[in-house]
């Protein structure tokens, strides 16, 4: 029996930390698939914080924010595309994990939408490419409010 070396020749991946309330979010392979992880910042075993069927893009392939945790309304804000169509949504998953539903609902449903920022308080700004005009729209958005308040900036 030949032993098997191929998983000590394969480093695991730990993507895009972002420490937030004593917390470390980040995106990593540990489970073979890129997945949303937290741990502890004084150390603790890794959690993952989506289903086991849900796949992350690598966040160099992904137009600014992957993902942004907001600790203060108890969420995190990732981006998915819908198996492989690259129509990034940005979707809502508690803090300590769980099902992501749509941020927007179905309003952005076909297009591509980016996370440009969003702050600690739950606003932010993202930039949709709507898939079948050459025309951007940029839009400011509060997770306080009903409906995220999304209001156009301009197109």
């Amino acid at each position: 029996m030949t032993p098997r070396v191929d998983y000590l020749l394969s480093a695991t991946l730990f993507l895009a930390p972002q420490l937030a309330d004593d917390r470390i979010y980040f995106i990593s392979d540990l489970s073979g698939r890129l997945s949303l992880w937290a741990m502890d910042d004084s150390g603790s075993v890794p959690e993952r914080l989506l289903p086991a069927d849900i796949s992350l893009l690598t966040p160099e392939l992904v137009s600014d924010e992957s993902f942004v945790a907001v600790p203060k309304l108890g969420k995190i804000v990732v981006v998915l595309d819908n198996n492989g169509d690259e129509n990034m949504q940005p979707c809502v998953v508690p803090i300590g994990g769980g099902d992501p539903e749509p941020l927007f609902g179905d309003r952005f449903a076909g297009q591509q939408v980016v996370l440009v920022a969003l702050d600690e308080d739950g606003r932010g700004r993202i930039v949709v490419d709507p898939r079948k005009r050459p025309e951007l729209e940029a839009y400011e958005f509060d997770m306080t409010q009903p409906d995220a308040g999304l209001k156009l900036l301009g197109s």
